[in-house]
């Protein structure tokens, strides 16, 4: 199961957003955003953003 902020991350992947443009909509750090994705990958068994869609489900609401 992913924690809160990695779903968030890698629902922002999934959509085609870079890690930068992630890092900044979050207000954390590229390096953060890195992270989470790295855990998400191994938690889901995927080795890229196209194999996320797919194994996240329904879409994730945007922070305000």
């Amino acid at each position: 199961m992913l924690s809160d902020a990695e779903l968030r991350v890698s629902a922002l992947a999934a959509r085609g957003l870079t890690n930068r443009e992630i890092a900044q909509r979050l207000y954390v750090t590229v390096s953060t955003v890195e992270q989470h994705l790295t855990k998400a990958y191994r938690k889901l068994k995927v080795t890229g953003r196209d194999a996320l869609r797919p194994r996240l489900g329904p879409p994730v609401a945007e922070p305000a």
